[in-house]
C-alpha cells in the first residue's frame, strides 16, 4: 500500500464516523470600514471589498451569510486531496455523545496530514473560514482530546504552521471577517509572529469593529469581547488607548482595568481624566481605584491621588475602593489564573465577577507581598495627611494602612 493511499484510507476512516453537526455552527462575519494603525492613528481610508456582517442573535443550524472578498488575492485552487481533508476535520458530529480518544486520534492524524501539505492546503483552509462556521470543542466532554478549542482555530493553527503568503493573505481576511472575540488575538498572534509590524492597522480596526458590534447590539449578548480588551491592553500604546474611550461608557470596567494595564502607562492620560471628569459617578470611582492599583508603578497616578484628595473629588464609596486597591485586592481582565493544586482547589484569595451589563467577567487576587510596598505605605501617609478631615477617607485610608503593615511582616 502506497504512502498517499495509507493516508487516504485514514482519512476516509475518519469520514465514516463523522455526520456534519451543523448545529453547533455559527454565523461570524462581520461589517469591516477600513484598517488604521494599532501604533499611529486609528482612522484610515475604506478597504473596499471587505464585508464584516453581524450574526443574527438565534441563527437557524444551517444559516450562512455571503461576504465579499475581504482582499483581492488571487488564491490557486485547491486540491481535491486537501478539500477531501478539510471535509473530514469539520465534520464532527457532537450530537452522539463525547470524542472518543479513537476519533480524536483519526481527527489529530487527519490535521496534521493537511498541515503536512503545506501551501498546497491553504486554499482548502481558505475556502472554510470564509464560509464563516465554527464548531466549539470545548462543549463536548471528550473535546480535549481533539487538542484544539475549536474548529476554526485548528484551521488557523495550521495556516500558522504552514507559513508562507498564502497563509498570511488567508488568516488576514480571516481577520478581517471575523466577529468572535476569541478568535482577534489568534490571528494577531500568529500574523504578528509571521510579520512583526506589518498588521497593527488591521488587528486594531478589527478589535473596534466588533466592539462597536458588541456595544451596538449587533452580536449574541453571551459572547464576552474580554479577550478584546486584553488584547489592547497587552499590546496597545497611546493612541491604542485614545480607542477605547469610545467604550468606556458600555464598557466601564473592561476599558477602564485595560487603560490601567497597558505598557509603560500608555493608558495613565485617559484614566487620570476619566477619574477627573467622567459623568457618571461610578466611573469615576472605578478610574480612582484603578490609579490606585498602579500607584506605585507610576508617579503619576499618585499626584493626581493626591490632588484629587486636596479638592475634595473622592467620593466616600471610591475611598473604599481607593483602599482595596493599595491593600488588598488587584483587579484584572482574562480568565483567572488555573487550580493551585491537584485538588482543583482555585487559587488563594481568587474573587470572581460579573457584571451584567455587557457581560463584563473578571478577577481579583490578593496584593502581591512584593508588590512596592514601601511606596504605598508613603502614599497611604500622605493621603491621610491631606485627608484628616475627611471620616471615610481615615478610615479606609487607616484599613488599608493596617492590611499593608500586616502584609509587610509576613
Amino acid at each position: 500500500m502506497t504512502s498517499y493511499t495509507r493516508i487516504l484510507s485514514a482519512a476516509i476512516a475518519v469520514l465514516a464516523f463523522a455526520v456534519v453537526g451543523l448545529a453547533g455552527f455559527l454565523v461570524l462575519a462581520r461589517l469591516h470600514h477600513g484598517g488604521s494603525l494599532l501604533s499611529a492613528q486609528l482612522t484610515g481610508q475604506p478597504n473596499p471589498g471587505v464585508s464584516r456582517v453581524g450574526p443574527a442573535q438565534n441563527p437557524s443550524p444551517s444559516s450562512d451569510t455571503t461576504t465579499a472578498p475581504a482582499t483581492a488575492y488571487s488564491w490557486p485552487a485547491a486540491t481535491p486531496f486537501t478539500r477531501h481533508l478539510v471535509a473530514t476535520l469539520t465534520n464532527l458530529d457532537f450530537t452522539q455523545g463525547a470524542i472518543t480518544e479513537d476519533h480524536a486520534d483519526k481527527w489529530r492524524h487527519t490535521l496534521q496530514v493537511l498541515t503536512e501539505q503545506g501551501p498546497d492546503a491553504v486554499s482548502a483552509i481558505h475556502e472554510f473560514l470564509a464560509q464563516n462556521h465554527e464548531l466549539d470543542f470545548t462543549s463536548n466532554p471528550g473535546g480535549k482530546l481533539l487538542g484544539q478549542s475549536s474548529l476554526r482555530s485548528a484551521m488557523i493553527n495550521a495556516l500558522a504552521q504552514i507559513g508562507g503568503p498564502d497563509a498570511s493573505a488567508a488568516l488576514l481576511e480571516a481577520l478581517q471577517t471575523t466577529t468572535l472575540p476569541t478568535e482577534i488575538p489568534l490571528l494577531a498572534k500568529v500574523l504578528e509572529e509571521q510579520s512583526p509590524g506589518q498588521y497593527g492597522q488591521q488587528i486594531l480596526k478589527a478589535v473596534t469593529d466588533v466592539l462597536t458590534m458588541a456595544s451596538s447590539g449587533q452580536l449574541p449578548p453571551q459572547w464576552d469581547v474580554a479577550p478584546l480588551f486584553k488584547l489592547v491592553q497587552d499590546h496597545g500604546d497611546a493612541t491604542t488607548a485614545s480607542a477605547l474611550q469610545q467604550f468606556e461608557g458600555p464598557y466601564k470596567y473592561y476599558a477602564t482595568m485595560a487603560l490601567a494595564g497597558m505598557p509603560d502607562g500608555a493608558g495613565l492620560p485617559q484614566l487620570i481624566q476619566q477619574s477627573k471628569t467622567a459623568e457618571e459617578p461610578g466611573r469615576r470611582d472605578f478610574a480612582v481605584q484603578m490609579l490606585a492599583q498602579v500607584t506605585a508603578q507610576y508617579p503619576d497616578a499618585s499626584v493626581t491621588l493626591l490632588d484629587l484628595a486636596k479638592a475634595s473629588q473622592i467620593s466616600d464609596a471610591a475611598w473604599r475602593k481607593l483602599a482595596i486597591a493599595l491593600a488588598v485586592d488587584q483587579y484584572q481582565i482574562g480568565e483567572p489564573p488555573g487550580d493551585s493544586d491537584a485538588g482543583g482547589n482555585p487559587a488563594p484569595g481568587l474573587k470572581t465577577f460579573h457584571v451584567d451589563n455587557n457581560n463584563q467577567n473578571f478577577y481579583s487576587l490578593p496584593l502581591n507581598p512584593g508588590a512596592h510596598l514601601t511606596e504605598r505605605l508613603a502614599l497611604i501617609d500622605q493621603l491621610l495627611e491631606v485627608t484628616s478631615a475627611n471620616a471615610a477617607a481615615q478610615a479606609a485610608l487607616q484599613s488599608a494602612r493596617a492590611s499593608l503593615t500586616q502584609l509587610a511582616a509576613n
